[in-house]
């Protein structure tokens, strides 16, 4: 009987050794220790990434949360102005590239003209000088005839008039060829200004871009306000309170890491 008591007694010790020793293995797992320190928590502080007045704390200090949870709300209104006013500037940056995109095909439809121009010009020229090289025979001829009273001084007026008349429409063909020249020279240079204007086409202009790098920032701003944990953890230092002024970029709480 006693042999039994024994066994037993020495099984009771046994197995309370291996539960203390279980116990701090548990212990030092969760909760590392040195002589010369304990290991703490991971806190992870929060800070907002916009500034505003608080308007909505769903948290208490030491309440539990999940990742995602709302920790506090920062006064919306403003960002949702600029919001507004980004979509507005998108829209309309859009309009003004469409009218720029009309301009460019203005200037181009005046550039075609001026060159249709310059052509109808070229030809008026060739029949003003035909015509000029024609009335200046005949008025050379007129000129020897009538000194030798061949012909009428009727007939020399004419033919004098006729070849004043030549060499004036020769110079104004001259005149429109200039004018037209000049025109294309216009029409080429207000293209390219056109074309600078309006830069790149299609989604790749920098103006557009640069619109909806505007508007993504301001839903970004907005959606910073509502500020959220991002792990599991417990609220510490919770010092907020409603009204109280949120600044970019400075801690207003923190949590504790449970994992």
């Amino acid at each position: 009987m006693r042999g039994i008591l024994k066994v037993l007694l020495t099984g009771v010790v046994v197995l309370v050794a291996v539960a203390a020793v279980a116990f701090k293995y548990w212990e030092y797992v969760t909760n590392p220790w040195t002589r010369d320190g304990q290991v703490r928590a991971n806190v992870i502080q929060v800070a907002p990434r916009v500034s505003g007045p608080i308007v909505k704390l769903a948290v208490v200090d030491n309440q539990f949360v999940h990742a995602g949870d709302l920790l506090f709300e920062i006064d919306p209104r403003t960002y949702k102005a600029a919001l507004d006013q980004a979509s507005a500037k998108l829209d309309e940056t859009r309009d003004d590239l469409k009218d720029l995109e009309q301009r460019v095909k203005a200037a181009e439809a005046a550039l075609d003209q001026s060159i249709s121009q310059i052509k109808q010009a070229e030809s008026a020229v060739k029949s003003a000088e035909a015509e000029s090289v024609r009335a200046l025979a005949d008025f050379e001829r007129a000129s020897r005839l009538v000194q030798k009273g061949d012909i009428s001084k009727r007939n020399f007026d004419q033919t004098k008039a006729a070849n004043d008349v030549a060499q004036a429409d020769l110079d104004k063909a001259h005149s429109r060829l200039i004018q037209s020249r000049a025109a294309k020279l216009q029409a080429e240079a207000e293209l390219a200004r056109s074309k600078a204007d309006l830069g790149a086409p299609g989604e790749e202009n920098a103006q557009l871009r640069g619109a909806k790098a505007a508007l993504e920032t301001a839903k970004l701003n907005l959606e910073f306000t509502q500020v959220k944990a991002s792990v599991d953890g417990y609220v510490t230092n919770l010092n907020l309170r409603l009204g109280s002024q949120a600044v970019t970029n400075q801690p207003a709480l923190a949590l504790v890491d449970v994992n």
